[in-house]
């Protein structure tokens, strides 16, 4: 059942971009030996804890942090995967200084927290930088911090790609 948990998280089951045909096998194998409905299995798995609804701002943050160099920047890149981002709001604020001590802290460039939705497909970002940056990003901008992103939910495949866009188009 580990496993199953494992491919679920990694792939949100079997939707994320970075899906392989090998997913998709292993995970009706393992569901298969392991005597679970992986759509059952799936609901549990994201419905248990959510890290927003519980987790500090900085458990949050650095849950799954990633710190990367492009372009000669220093960018942090976090994700947190929820099942709906119902508590996202009422956080907002405490993630979003959190976010900026940790920009200064660290001395980033660029700091961005996704919080995902991954039953509807989508995330909301809060990016933290220069101006000239945050203007290129490719989601669509709510507020200074705040940016709405349809369909993406992969750090690797969609949100590094578009901050990698977003930092040449402003150099």
């Amino acid at each position: 059942m580990c496993l199953c948990a494992g491919i679920v998280s990694d792939t949100l089951c079997l939707t994320s971009p970075t899906t392989t045909l090998l997913d998709h096998e292993m995970l009706a194998w393992l569901s298969g030996v392991a005597g679970v409905d992986s759509k059952k299995f799936t609901e549990e798995f994201f419905a248990v804890g959510s890290l927003i609804a519980t987790g500090t701002p900085e458990e949050i943050i650095n849950a799954d942090r990633k710190e990367f160099n492009e372009s000669g920047l220093h960018l942090s890149i976090s994700q947190v995967e929820e099942r709906d981002l119902v508590g996202f709001s009422a956080r907002r604020e405490d993630l979003e200084q959190s976010l900026r001590n940790l920009h200064e802290a660290e001395k980033y460039d660029l700091t961005l927290l996704a919080v995902t939705d991954v039953a509807l497909h989508h995330s909301m970002i809060l990016a933290i930088g220069k101006e000239a940056t945050l203007e290129k990003l490719p989601f669509e901008r709510i507020d200074d911090v705040l940016f709405h992103a349809p369909g993406v939910v992969s750090r690797k495949r969609q949100i590094f790609p578009g901050v990698c866009e977003a930092i040449q188009l402003s150099n």
